[in-house]
């Protein structure tokens, strides 16, 4: 059913949460699986936001060694969240996002504002994962 899986996660244990779930998805449908995480655009000098991104690799690197999965496969980039994970998933022709949920105020309390953006701008399936 899904050939390519997008999983956009935190560097956290929400987001190994998220990770695991998208890994038994792709083993479930033999898919291709791509992580990503995004470190939301602010002002912020280049630098230090290559110096975020460059922190950010070697854990990802890392989860996705241990679950097999090549290294082509990860991406981290810098930008609004919902916007960077959907444009990516268009380019990786991914059929599938997984994200987590887990904002606790307003309206964004019911799916979170990372989650509730990718979920009315992408351009096919997207599983939320509840944190």
């Amino acid at each position: 059913m899904y050939k390519t899986i997008l999983c956009a996660i935190e560097i956290s244990d929400e987001g190994d949460k998220v990770l695991s779930k998208a890994y038994e998805l792709s083993q479930l449908y033999d898919a291709k699986l791509f992580i990503t995480h995004i470190i939301p655009y602010a002002i912020l000098p280049k630098d230090y936001q290559k110096e975020l991104k460059e922190n950010a690799l070697p854990s990802l690197e890392s989860k996705a060694s241990s679950l097999g999965i090549p290294m082509k496969n990860i991406t981290v980039k810098v930008g609004k969240p919902y916007e960077q994970i959907y444009l990516l998933a268009e380019n990786k022709n991914a059929d599938l996002i997984v994200v987590g949920t887990h904002s606790k105020k307003g309206i964004n309390a019911l799916i979170g504002s990372t989650a509730n953006g990718v979920a009315n701008y992408a351009k096919c399936d997207v599983i939320l994962i509840r944190i």
